[in-house]
């Protein structure tokens, strides 16, 4: 079982085609999928789709609504940045700050959720308060404050933070402070609600190419300019922050990252983000889980050489 983090994905030999539908089917069939969707949003346009109206899981791709949903607050100063975590959740909270989850640096581990995700598939109600529970009852962090440590416990914290600070229901805080103005919609997912603010979120592809765009895109809140806001140096260009992977690269910077869902004898699901640097963004879901970051660096290169300006069509496909 996983809810998978993502790294920057490039660099890698891939076959590449003129056609990214045809890039991505190649790829996902190469990973065994049988039902994709894809979208791929260019200057508020939709230039390429197929099935990209249908609600998908977004899996861990549901960290960036979370992480963006927080910023809001911070934005709106009902949080900061520097809020030790105890001071929303309470002294028994563990040592680091808002921004320490965000960017999985708080040191918190292992990560309870990997074990008990198969239980709580089919629930209408987050766990938040629950993995919280569990945080806060572990004897002693596993992890090292400071250092990166990819755990779905950090956006389960900051789903309850959510709750606590705006005293609304996570999806209904989320909808209106991050979809409502980038005009999507979405849900959480029927399957896996429960993980929602660290895999729960449910759109179509489409929609979610726009939110990505809308946010994340060259002119947008958080894409003008991603390190203002935390982030964690990676080393070699690479960066994590606000639910993204950031990398430079000759022609600017690139943004992406993926999910995965994978339950012993039940769903499995997958999906990937990626915001080329002109600001293209192709979102894509599939039914299985990938796991394998060089599958995705493979994925990505396809994808940048089929939607580089030197690739011919710009046609729409449905």
């Amino acid at each position: 079982m996983l809810s998978l983090f993502a790294l920057a994905f490039f660099g890698s030999a891939a076959p590449a085609s003129a056609d990214p539908l045809d890039a991505f089917q190649a790829w996902a069939k190469a990973q065994g999928a049988r039902d994709t969707a894809m979208a791929v949003v260019r200057d508020g346009a939709l230039i390429h789709a197929r099935d990209a109206d249908t609600p998908r899981d977004l899996a861990s791709n549901s960290k960036a609504i979370t992480a963006l949903c927080v910023r809001s607050l911070v934005e709106d100063g009902l949080l900061s940045w520097g809020s030790p975590i105890s001071e929303v959740l309470g002294a028994d909270a563990p040592a680091g700050t808002v921004a320490e989850l965000v960017t999985h640096s708080a040191g918190i581990a292992p990560d309870s959720t990997q074990l008990r995700m198969g239980f709580w598939l089919n629930e209408d109600a987050p766990r938040h308060a629950h993995v919280t529970r569990i945080v806060q009852d572990r004897k002693r962090q596993k992890g090292t404050r400071g250092a990166f440590i990819y755990n779905n416990e950090n956006y389960a914290l900051l789903g309850r933070i959510v709750e606590i600070t705006t005293g609304q229901s996570y999806a209904a805080a989320c909808r209106a402070r991050v979809l409502a103005p980038a005009g999507v919609s979405g849900v959480l997912s029927p399957r896996f609600g429960a993980f929602a603010g660290w895999g729960g979120w449910r759109m179509s592809m489409a929609d979610h190419a726009r939110l990505i765009a809308h946010w994340f895109g060259p002119e947008g809140a958080v894409g003008a300019n991603p390190l203002a806001a935390p982030h964690f140096e990676r080393g070699d260009g690479a960066a994590y922050g606000l639910g993204m992977n950031y990398r430079t690269e000759a022609a600017g910077r690139v943004m992406s990252h993926a999910g995965a869902i994978a339950i012993p004898f039940g769903p499995k699901t997958g999906a990937f983000v990626l915001r080329l640097a002109d600001g293209t963004v192709a979102s894509m879901a599939y039914d299985v889980a990938v796991a394998k970051p060089d599958q995705f660096r493979a994925l990505a290169q396809a994808l940048s050489a089929a939607l580089s300006p030197m690739a011919a069509g710009e046609d729409q496909d449905q």
